[in-house]
Parts: structure tokens; sequence; C-alpha cells
């Protein structure tokens, strides 16, 4: 069956490190630089050590019922139908943001690679893709993550190691000019895209997990691993561009990667950050709709998700092209309203869960009992 897969702990590694650097790695930098300028690398680094902290959490919650998923916890926990309407609400915040990150693809390459292609064309070559993925499975997208993890964390290197001589490091003084509220500001958002959505995890961590101690060593690995990554690659931007041309670009780290030049033989390899940019996007937008899908058929009560596959995804291409009317209605809602959705159920969801959780089990222990 569909559901019945698992995974080592090094791929749940190789998952999350990819995950993580989905997205952010490309649209995060412009909104950081905005709130906090040159110290954009500081709201990472501090955003990254509250990362850790909220894996320490999630590996408690996953533990509660640890042969579960995180959609059966919440009917456990809370009682069958409570459950299934905090799972319905789980299931649209999933799939929305599998048709952003649908968006931000086609968007990307309209933008900068093939302008005069049409974007519904870009979105359903990407839904096409992801769709087929989720539909064998699991354990064969984790597989496939194996092989590729070698050769983009090898370009990932050669890209930071080539961007080093580009870098002034007056742009990134002097540190904490703008005070604490805009740092303040840029690590709530970096948080948001970074440490909150990992809740996702709790769908396949621990009980899709063969080797379940060394998994939740493998969650902390890979969120460090991936949080380090995004702090380079942050600091090159404001080293490289400065915090102001930073701010205004949207996608600073494919403008970086155009100034690499090492002895007039390696240059202009954009296309090669773009390329990990759209690989590791697309890891992201697999973890979304396949924890849609399976949320949607279990409140359902079917076991098999693959049905729901296909026309989910074609209704998840409609929406991609309707959820940003504009580019700066995008960056917009990343800024001002993301933080919200992004709290409410990577925050508040699972610490109402582990809080009733523990309060019935107090309940249920027999008078005496300690």
């Amino acid at each position: 069956m569909p559901g019945s897969f698992k995974i080592s702990s090094h791929q749940l590694m190789i998952l999350i490190l990819l995950y993580s650097v989905g997205t952010v790695i490309l649209h995060t930098p412009s909104p950081l630089a905005g709130f906090a300028k040159q110290d954009a690398w500081l709201a990472a680094l501090f955003g990254t050590g509250i990362a850790l902290i909220f894996v320490w959490f999630y590996i408690k919650v996953g533990n509660l019922y640890p042969d579960l998923a995180l959609d059966q916890i919440n009917e456990k926990v809370f009682g069958t139908l409570v459950g299934k309407m905090i799972n319905l609400t789980f299931f649209f915040w999933s799939f929305s943001t599998a048709a952003e990150t649908t968006y931000y693809v086609g968007n990307f390459i309209k933008t900068f690679w093939m302008p005069d292609t049409p974007l519904v064309a870009l979105n359903i070559l990407l839904a096409a893709v992801v769709i087929f993925t989720v539909r064998l499975g699991f354990e064969t997208f984790t597989r496939t993550l194996e092989i590729f993890f070698i050769p983009v964390l090898l370009l990932l290197t050669i890209f930071l190691v080539s961007i080093i001589p580009q870098g002034n490091i007056q742009n990134i003084q002097p540190v904490f000019e703008g005070g604490a509220k805009p740092l303040i500001r840029a690590i709530l958002f970096y948080v948001s895209v970074f440490t909150l959505s990992p809740v996702m995890f709790l769908m396949i961590f621990p009980s899709k997990v063969s080797e379940r101690k060394k998994g939740g060593k493998a969650f902390y690995i890979g969120t460090l691993i991936g949080g380090i990554i995004l702090i380079l690659v942050i600091m090159m931007d404001i080293l490289v561009l400065g915090p102001d041309n930073t701010a205004r670009n949207i996608a600073p780290s494919y403008t970086m990667a155009k100034k690499i030049n090492v002895g007039n033989f390696l240059m202009r390899i954009e296309a090669v950050i773009a390329t990990i940019w759209i690989f590791t996007t697309y890891t992201r937008t697999v973890m979304y709709f396949y924890v849609s899908v399976v949320v949607f058929s279990n409140i359902f009560n079917i076991k098999d998700y693959r049905p729901f596959t296909t026309a989910l995804g074609m209704i998840m291409v409609f929406y991609s092209l309707i959820v940003f009317p504009t580019v700066s209605s995008s960056g917009e809602y990343n800024k001002n309203i993301w933080l919200f959705h992004a709290a409410a159920f990577g925050l508040v969801m699972p610490l109402l869960l582990f809080i009733t959780a523990k309060f019935r089990n107090i309940i249920k222990k027999p008078p005496g009992r300690q």
C-alpha cells in the first residue's frame, strides 16, 4: 500500500536539507535585506538557532504517538470530528502552499529564461512532474533525492567558493546599525519560511522512519546544514551586491551568480544556482503536495491517496495561476501575511496538540500514580 513505506534516517536528513534550501535560497535574501539591511545574515543565524529549538519540539510532538502521522494524532487527541476539522485546514494550507511554490518556479523561468512562454505551460510542466513523483511513492522519491544530493551539494560549494573574491567586507558593516527592531522583524520573517514549515515532516516522522532514534538526529542535522547553507548564501548576497541591491532584487542569488569570474574561465554560472533552486523547490513542492493529498484522503478514511493526485494536481495548477495577481503582491504576502499562516500550523497547532495530549494523559493516570 502507498502508506506503508519506510525511509532511512539518511534519506530523512537529505529530504529535510533540500526542503530547507528550496525557495528560501533565491527569494528570502531580498526581504531579509529589506528588513535588516546588512544584518540580514544575522537574522538567518538567529533564525537557524530558533529552528533547532523547534526541531526539538517537533520531535517531542512526533513521539507522543510514534506510530501515527500528524493528521492521525490530531484525530486521536482532539477527537474524530474536531481532528478532521483541524486536518481540513491543514490540508488547505499545505495545498495552497504547493500551488504557491509552483507559481514561484513558473514565474522565475518565465521572467529570466522564457519570457514568451505562457505561465500556464510552465506551471503544468512542474505540476506534472510533482504528480508523477507522488504517484510513484514517497520511498521512490527519497531514493531519487539520494542520487542528486551529492551533485547539488558539490555545485553549491563551488558556487560559494567561486563568489568569495567578489565580496566586499564593508557591505556588512557596521553591525547592528539599525538596532534591534528591524533585526527582530527579519528574524520573524526567516522563522516563518525556514523554521515553522518543517511541521510537515511530522507526517512522516517518526512513523515512516525505519531508524527512529537516528531519525531525530537526522532531523537536527538536516536543519542545521540547510541553515548553514542559507546563512552563507545570504551573507554572500550582502557582501557581493550590498544590502540595498539585495533588497531591490527579486532573485539576488541568481544575480550574484552572474558576477562569478575565476580566471576568465569560470564565468556566468547563474544557470547552476537556478537549477539548484528549481530542484530544491521541486523537493519542497512534492512535500507540500504529498502532505495535502494524504491528509485529504485520510479525512475521508481512504487508504490509497493516489486516485486524488491527478485531480488535485489540476486544481493546483489553476490555483497557481490566480494565487498572486502580480509579483509585488507575492512579495507583500510573503512579508506581511505568510508569518501568521505558518505560525498557525507550525506553532499553534502542534503546541495545542502537545498540551492537550499531555493533559489527557494526566487525567487518565490512576490516582496515586506518578
